[in-house]
């Protein structure tokens, strides 16, 4: 489907509507936060960030820390296996730790399992809920990414939403309920996959109905939110053995003149899904850039060609062509040859310099920790290769997940040391 500059750009007169609505309201929310704040009130900050997303979309987005001579230090922040979802304190005590170890980054999760993580309306009007449910939010009458934002501003970080899930949902979330006709299935007819025990769905990105709700939901994230970037990551994307939905398949043979049904690994078919995908991406670009001038689209996929042959991801050619601005590949390598090789990557060498190509490190999961000794000697191969900067995965296991012989302290020392120059 072919859309307009003009159509992708517009922001939805929902929006309008919700802006006007709230204007006056936030204007006098925001001259009570600000007295808040000099009165060291305790919900000062994150009244004062929701006070300022009135007028966010008056004028371009903050520029990054990270620059082409400031290294990018990130980490994701992720619900998996955390507490610090479930209150501000908890947010608040993350984004002090991380500002200690002079980064300048965090990614926080806002959309999980066909859920976001701040009120939207949106999300209402496609789903028929607002916000998740999770951790509280609803009875607490919280908004973590006003929360974040307040933050990352009191402790000098850029705040990168993180819209984990991408093009995934849970078989059983209200999106899925609610729009049947917008999920793909494999080549055996199946619309379901297990992800971690969950039974989960894609939506299929080919649809023009499920393109209108991404652009507007992303629409309206960066019209309301005081935020430099946000990201996708390899779950932006479609499982190679995915696509098989009838009006995928009927768009493919209308465009390409087969009739015959592809097998998953065919070529043309793999290249085909992956125009789309870049045909999709570029939209998404095209409209959080024209309603949020100087907003960055960021996106972390696994290396290229991996991507590219098992998730129709050519984020290459993303880079090639101007459509993000931030690429953060997930290097997720057990052993420093292996390591190495990823950063020797043609694919990456061709890249530098044309957007701000970092390094997703792993530092962890719950049941296998990362030494602190292997963390340090990645970012520091790196840092020898001239990338951007690296991002953690994740904060838990940066922090508090030790390897043998480890403490909690001494794996603070190591970051301390590795990142002692702000």
């Amino acid at each position: 489907m072919t859309t307009s500059v003009e159509a992708a750009a517009r922001v939805p007169p929902r929006e309008q509507s919700r802006r006007f609505r709230v204007g006056i309201v936030r204007f006098v929310a925001g001259v009570v936060a600000v007295a808040a704040i000099a009165q060291g009130h305790p919900g000062g900050l994150t009244a004062a960030a929701r006070a300022d997303e009135s007028q966010v979309a008056q004028r371009p987005a903050r520029s990054r820390r990270a620059t082409e001579t400031v290294e990018l230090r990130g980490v994701w922040v992720s619900d998996v296996d955390s507490q610090v979802m479930h209150s501000r304190a908890n947010m608040a005590a993350l984004a002090e730790r991380i500002a200690a170890l002079n980064m300048n980054a965090l990614y926080p999760v806002v959309w999980s399992q066909g859920e976001t993580f701040y009120p939207s309306d949106v999300m209402a009007t496609y789903a028929g809920r607002a916000m998740s449910a999770r951790y509280g939010l609803a009875a607490a009458d919280r908004d973590p990414m006003s929360e974040w934002v307040a933050l990352g501003e009191q402790h000098g970080l850029d705040i990168v939403p993180w819209f984990e899930w991408g093009l995934k949902v849970p078989a059983d979330s209200p999106l899925a309920a609610k729009h049947p006709e917008w999920l793909s299935c494999d080549d055996s007819g199946q619309r379901t996959f297990d992800q971690d025990g969950t039974p989960t769905s894609y939506l299929s990105f080919v649809h023009p109905d499920v393109q209108r709700f991404y652009e507007e939901l992303m629409v309206e994230f960066v019209t309301r939110y005081d935020i430099p970037a946000i990201q996708f990551d390899d779950h932006f994307s479609l499982k190679s053995s995915f696509g098989y939905d009838e009006f995928t398949l009927s768009c493919y043979q209308q465009e390409t003149g087969r009739t015959t049904r592809p097998a998953p690994a065919d070529a043309d078919w793999v290249r085909w899904r992956a125009m789309k995908l870049t045909q999709f991406v570029s939209r998404i670009s095209k409209a959080i850039k024209a309603a949020r001038p100087r907003i960055e689209l960021s996106v972390s996929p696994n290396p290229y060609p991996w991507s590219y042959k098992n998730y129709v991801q050519d984020w290459p050619s993303w880079v090639e062509d101007g459509i993000v601005d931030e690429v953060v590949v997930q290097v997720y390598r057990d052993a420093l040859p292996a390591f190495e090789g990823e950063l020797r990557s043609p694919a990456l060498a061709k890249l530098k310099g044309k957007a701000r190509l970092a390094i997703g490190v792993m530092a962890g999961q719950k049941p296998k920790p990362v030494p602190i000794e292997m963390v340090c000697a990645q970012t520091a191969m790196v840092r020898d290769f001239g990338y951007s900067g690296v991002v953690f995965f994740f904060q838990e296991s940066l922090l508090r997940f030790t390897a043998p012989g480890e403490t909690a302290d001494s794996r603070f020392d190591g970051l301390q040391q590795m990142f002692a120059a702000p």
